[in-house]
């Protein structure tokens, strides 16, 4: 247990996560679609659009990557601001670091902010998420 505490206060506030970069292609896409089970293909198909939060399987892997001590994120809260749509066919980039840790009922809790940017540098979603760390 003192292992795991002194790997916790070693992750500094400001470690960088990422970057990942995503290419939207329709494979890529395509099953995101089929695991989110969309009722509508619509806006893949018209609009050629991907699904909000396609990316956002990716954090934790970031996570994982930043972190290697950490075996387990149990996601506790999170918020995500979908600003523009990702377009089928973009590559995307997501980058993120760590904000803020905490101890709150004996758990370890790590807060991340990620930003997903365009081929232009625009952001097109912004999270915040709260996970509870464990070794």
């Amino acid at each position: 247990m003192e292992d795991s505490q002194a790997n916790f206060d070693a992750i500094p506030i400001g470690l960088e996560l990422g970057p990942v970069e995503v290419t939207l292609d329709e494979e890529t896409v395509g099953d995101r679609v089929r695991l989110v089970q969309w009722q509508t293909t619509e806006p893949v198909d018209d609009l050629h659009v991907a699904p909000p939060g396609i990316t956002i399987s990716q954090h934790s892997r970031m996570k994982f990557e930043a972190i290697p001590a950490m075996r387990v994120s149990i996601w506790a809260k999170s918020e995500h601001e979908f600003l523009k749509p990702m377009k089928l066919g973009s590559k995307v980039t997501i980058r993120g670091r760590v904000t803020e840790k905490y101890i709150k009922r004996d758990r370890r809790y790590a807060v991340t902010e990620l930003e997903t940017v365009d081929e232009n540098g625009e952001v097109l979603m912004r999270s915040r998420e709260t996970g509870v760390y464990v070794e």
